[in-house]
């Protein structure tokens, strides 16, 4: 494999073997991979993946419960002009099998156990030729949908990340946290190893406690982590007093960020810069970006201004979602719309067999992407976007629309709330709201914060307040660290919940 024959990354990783081939890239247990140890385990998978004789653009699915072989084997596939597909191997087997027949693979690598095991022949899924990865939906709004990642848009974002944080003005330590089936993992080998920085790998252990997340981030002196809010909220509320003295960037994502999760972050953080990022995995990993300052604002924080090159549009509300701001171009300060981005560095579309009956994603002659969120948003006094909420979490409750965003957003801002959902029990216009919230009293105190809880929550919400309140020691998580929200829909509607 000759790196001048191939395109990025593999060139901005070999850009870092040649300068320090003896510098460690991955990390783990103790045990380091140099960059030199590197490139020879990215030519291994490369070759191996050569010999399947697949046709160009051709996905190839890798699974492994090795979070440190993900890298070598991802940029393998690279090096060859296949797709790379990252799949969680922790899934369901009836998911990762509706995974695998939507994606249809030219092989399917177990990257623990050193496997490559071809497909049928003749029936695997080329992409087109600007394609650089294969992504699925987190599945929180319905069937996981294949998204056609453009490398175009991946290198933009990438490079943006590393000028941003400075990561090429000296050796950094970004530790590799996330779900290989969520996109952000790209963003936490990627943008480490193209700039010659070391990426670390937890043992399972502690990956699989919370309470030992931060602990290991400080004893690797971890710099950089990227995390959706609500997760890195329980892994300061398990940190039993740790501290993170060395962490200089917390780039959030993924879900809201409100001023109680900046709080408890910087509790354990606090010389760490923090920035919020927004952006649909459709339209390449992040498009917004917002710095929080020293005191962040009241509520949730803003995601900012778009990154270079991409625009936002601001949607009328559909009739019916919401009693204001309908058939207005432009909204006014403060005036709630529906999110539209539109960028030249999205993703290529969705996967035929995987695409919605209204397809909201849509990539032209010109190569713009541009795609219909679902998300309500606003601008504030400074003309910076917050995002409210999805559309869907505005229901219609006995003929009168409640915001199931304000009722979370309300609950966490609430003392010893580590996490808060609320799903409509029968979507019809009549069933009730619950509440389900997560919340680390002390065990002595626990009735009567909860019923502090329901109190301050009827005074504050009015006649919005949801009909059940259930209080419970954490609320149940998707791989990637958000709110698996219709598993707590299931046990709404399954009628298991206390009144």
């Amino acid at each position: 494999m000759n790196a001048a024959e191939h395109h990025w990354p593999l060139t901005a990783v070999h850009t870092a073997v040649h300068r320090t081939p003896h510098a460690p890239a991955v990390v783990e247990g103790g045990g380091a991979l140099s960059y030199g140890d590197l490139w020879d385990r990215i030519r291994h998978w490369a070759d191996r993946m050569a010999a399947l004789g697949a046709a160009p653009n051709s996905v190839i699915a890798l699974a492994s419960t090795e979070p440190a072989a993900i890298p070598a084997a991802w940029l393998g596939a690279r090096a060859v002009g296949l797709i790379p597909l990252l799949l969680d191997p922790r899934l369901p087997a009836a998911e990762m099998n509706d995974l695998l027949t939507t994606a249809r693979p030219a092989a399917v690598a177990d990257l623990a156990r050193g496997l490559l095991d071809p497909t049928a022949a003749g029936t695997a899924r080329v992409l087109h030729p600007d394609a650089g990865y294969l992504v699925f939906s987190s599945g929180t709004q319905g069937k996981r949908k294949g998204i056609v990642g453009s490398e175009k848009g991946l290198r933009h974002f990438v490079e943006w990340e590393i000028d941003v944080l400075g990561l090429r003005s000296r050796p950094h330590r970004v530790p590799l946290l996330t779900s290989p089936s969520f996109d952000v993992v790209l963003r936490e080998f990627l943008p480490v190893l193209c700039s010659g920085g070391e990426l670390h790998v937890p043992e399972p252990s502690v990956a699989a406690g919370r309470a030992r997340i931060v602990p290991w981030l400080a004893e690797e002196g971890i710099e950089v982590v990227h995390a959706v809010p609500g997760l890195a909220s329980r892994w300061a509320a398990a940190a039993n007093g740790g501290s993170l003295p060395r962490l200089r960037w917390t780039l959030f994502a993924g879900e809201p960020l409100y001023d109680a999760h900046v709080r408890n972050w910087r509790r354990v953080a606090p010389g760490t810069e923090i920035l919020n990022l927004y952006g649909p995995s459709e339209t390449t990993l992040a498009k917004f970006w917002y710095r929080v300052g020293p005191r962040p604002r009241p509520g949730a924080q803003p995601v900012g201004r778009p990154l270079p090159g991409t625009s936002m549009r601001a949607l009328a509300l559909r009739p019916g979602a919401l009693p204001t701001a309908a058939g207005k171009d432009l909204p006014h300060r403060g005036e709630p719309f529906e999110i539209e981005i539109s960028t030249p560095h999205g993703s290529l579309g969705y996967l035929d067999d995987a695409a919605p009956e209204t397809n909201p994603l849509r990539r032209t002659s010109d190569g713009i992407t541009t795609f219909v969120t679902g998300d309500r948003g606003r601008l504030d006094d400074d003309g910076l976007l917050v995002v409210e909420g999805r559309l869907d979490s505005l229901v219609k409750r006995r003929g009168k629309f409640v915001d199931c965003a304000r009722i979370e957003q309300t609950a966490r801002s609430l003392a010893g709330v580590t996490a808060a959902c609320c799903v409509q029990v029968h979507a019809d216009g009549s069933g009730d709201l619950a509440l389900y919230v997560a919340g680390l009293p002390a065990a002595e105190d626990g009735p009567a914060w909860t019923r502090g809880l329901r109190r301050t929550l009827a005074r504050e919400l009015g006649p919005d307040v949801p009909d059940r309140i259930i209080t419970q020691p954490e609320l149940p998580l998707l791989p990637n660290g958000k709110v698996d929200r219709r598993a707590l829909l299931h046990r709404a509607q399954s009628g298991a919940l206390p009144v």
